[in-house]
């Protein structure tokens, strides 16, 4: 099992899901303010250092930071595992985390890490924007590490109550998509010049 399955689980059967990021006003204002200084455990001064919402206004990153889960995860612990059902998408509030692909037939798999996540980095944007996505690859703990997540149901009611931040929220999604397919394709073409060059005139 991993985290998010059981989330996606808890959401198909009625249940609650996990509590939601609530500062409330007057302390969200104190945390991002200049005179806060415990940038470790702030989520104000977080989310306003990560690249993909800086285009969001103190207030609207007020308003999205309700729509966030925070969850605490141990050194080992699974995120999702590659083939999982896409429910959410994440940021690294702290710790590290591991990208590891798996191949081969299912009696001998084996595990290939293809990335770190970092502080500030985001990852699993296709759990939201496309239905019964399938993960392409597992990501684990590889130290204890905090996420803060944003579920399907919670998009839906950011977009139902507060549609400006929902719909800016999507835009700058799309345009993750985007900047990952261009440098998808700018590798395809590299590695497609390299094999014409080994390959010589016909």
């Amino acid at each position: 099992m991993s985290y998010e399955n059981d989330i996606r689980q808890q959401a198909s059967s009625g249940q609650q899901l996990p509590g939601k990021v609530d500062l409330g006003v007057l302390r969200y204002l104190w945390q991002a303010g200049p005179f806060s200084f415990n940038e470790q455990e702030n989520i104000p001064k977080f989310l306003a250092r990560v690249p993909v919402l800086n285009s969001f206004s103190d207030n609207e990153l007020r308003i999205f930071s309700g729509s966030l889960h925070q969850r605490r995860f141990s050194a080992g612990e699974t995120v999702f595992r590659q083939g999982d059902v896409g429910y959410g998408f994440y940021f690294v509030f702290s710790g590290v985390l591991e990208v590891i692909h798996q191949s081969g037939p299912a009696d001998a798999r084996r595990d290939h890490p293809v990335a770190r996540l970092e502080r500030y980095q985001y990852f699993g944007e296709m759990g939201l924007l496309q239905d019964y996505n399938r993960r392409n690859a597992s990501v684990v703990a590889a130290e204890d590490s905090v996420l803060l997540g944003l579920f399907k149901p919670d998009l839906e009611a950011l977009l139902d109550r507060h549609p400006v931040v929902g719909a800016k929220f999507l835009r700058e999604v799309s345009l993750i998509l985007a900047n990952r397919l261009g440098a998808l394709m700018d590798t395809v073409t590299h590695l497609r010049h390299r094999l014409g060059e080994h390959e010589g005139p016909t």
